[in-house]
C-alpha cells in the first residue's frame, strides 16, 4: 500500500474543503492508496506535518492549498523519498500550471491514481527553498501589497499592478551570476525555477523545472507609451522579446544594492533586504504531474 498524506489548508482560494475531503475516498484507488488527512491551522503548521509525514515514511503528501502551503510542505521534502502532488486551492497555481496539474480538484486528485514521479530542481534563496520563483523590485513589491490586501482573486492581483507600476523605480543592482557581473538599474528582477507567477504570466517561458538553470529576467522599467504592448508580450508568453527584458541562465546568483529592496520567494512577501544569494539543487523534490 502506497501510505499518502493530504495536508489541508481550510482557508486557502475558495474551494469548499468539505467537498474535496469527501471526494478523495472516492476518487483514489483504495486498493492502492492507505488514505490520511490532516489540517492545517496556522501558518508554519502545514511543515510540521510535512516534516513528520517523512520521518514516518509517508510516500506522498498531497499540499491542498495555494503557493504559500505548497511551499511549506514542499520544503521538508527536498532531497527525500516523499513525493509532492498537489490539489491547486490557491491564487495564481503557478507551480501546478506548470507541472499540468489540473485546476479542477477532482482531476487533480484523480491524478495522482497514476503514481507518475518525476524529480523537479528546487531553488534556494537566502537558505529558504523556492518551487517557482523568486525576486526583487516590482513583482516583489506586488507580492507585498497583494498579500496585504483582501482581494485574493486576479482582480485583486491586477488592481495591485496597477497601482505598483507606476510608483516602482529601476532601482540599481550589483549582480554575480555564474561567469558574469552585471551592473545597471532594474525595475525587476525575477530568478525562476519554473515559468511563470501564476495565472499562466510567464515571465520567464523557457525556464524548465529540471534543467538545473535558473532563467533570470533583468527588466527595466516600460516606457509609459509602451506600458500596454508590454502588457500584451507578457499575456502572450513572448516577454523574453521585449526590448526591456534580458534573460540569462545560470546556476547561482547574488544580488547586492546599496538601498533596500523588496524580495518574495515563491509569492511570499519575504520583507526587504540589501543581499540576497541564490542557487539550484538539481532534481531535489519527487513531484507528481505530467
Amino acid at each position: 500500500m502506497i501510505k499518502i498524506l493530504f495536508i489541508i489548508n481550510p482557508i486557502s482560494g475558495g474551494l469548499d474543503k468539505a467537498k474535496i475531503i469527501k471526494a478523495i475516498p472516492k476518487l483514489l484507488d483504495k486498493e492502492k492508496f492507505d488514505i490520511y488527512i490532516k489540517h492545517t491551522k496556522q501558518a508554519g503548521f502545514a511543515a510540521k506535518i510535512a516534516n513528520k509525514a517523512v520521518k514516518e515514511d509517508m510516500d506522498i503528501v498531497v499540499a491542498v492549498g495555494g503557493d504559500g502551503t505548497i511551499n511549506e510542505i514542499a520544503s521538508q521534502l527536498v532531497n527525500t523519498k516523499t513525493a509532492l502532488a498537489i490539489v491547486p486551492c490557491g491564487s495564481g497555481n503557478g507551480l501546478a500550471r506548470d507541472l499540468k496539474i489540473p485546476l479542477n480538484y477532482k482531476n487533480a486528485i484523480q491524478l495522482i491514481n497514476d503514481f507518475e514521479l518525476k524529480k523537479i530542481d528546487v531553488g534556494v534563496c537566502n537558505k529558504k527553498h523556492f518551487f517557482s520563483l523568486c525576486g526583487v523590485g516590482f513583482d516583489a513589491k506586488v507580492a507585498y501589497d497583494f498579500n496585504r490586501g483582501k482581494q485574493r482573486k486576479l482582480l485583486g492581483y491586477a488592481w495591485v499592478i496597477l497601482k505598483d507600476i507606476f510608483k516602482t523605480k529601476n532601482q540599481y543592482f550589483k549582480i554575480e551570476l555564474d561567469e558574469e557581473i552585471i551592473t545597471g538599474k532594474f525595475f525587476l528582477i525575477t530568478i525562476a525555477n519554473s515559468s511563470q507567477w501564476g495565472y499562466n504570466v510567464k515571465v520567464a517561458p523557457k525556464a524548465k523545472l529540471d534543467d538545473g538553470m535558473l532563467a533570470v529576467n533583468f527588466c527595466k522599467k516600460p516606457s509609459l507609451f509602451s506600458i500596454i504592448p508590454f502588457g500584451i508580450k507578457l499575456l502572450s508568453g513572448k516577454i523574453d522579446h521585449s526590448k526591456y527584458v534580458v534573460i540569462k541562465n545560470t546556476t547561482k546568483i547574488s544580488l547586492n544594492s546599496k538601498m533596500k529592496f523588496y524580495y518574495h520567494i515563491d509569492g511570499d512577501a519575504k520583507g526587504v533586504a540589501q543581499q540576497i544569494k541564490v542557487e539550484i539543487l538539481h532534481k531535489a523534490l519527487n513531484v507528481i504531474g505530467k
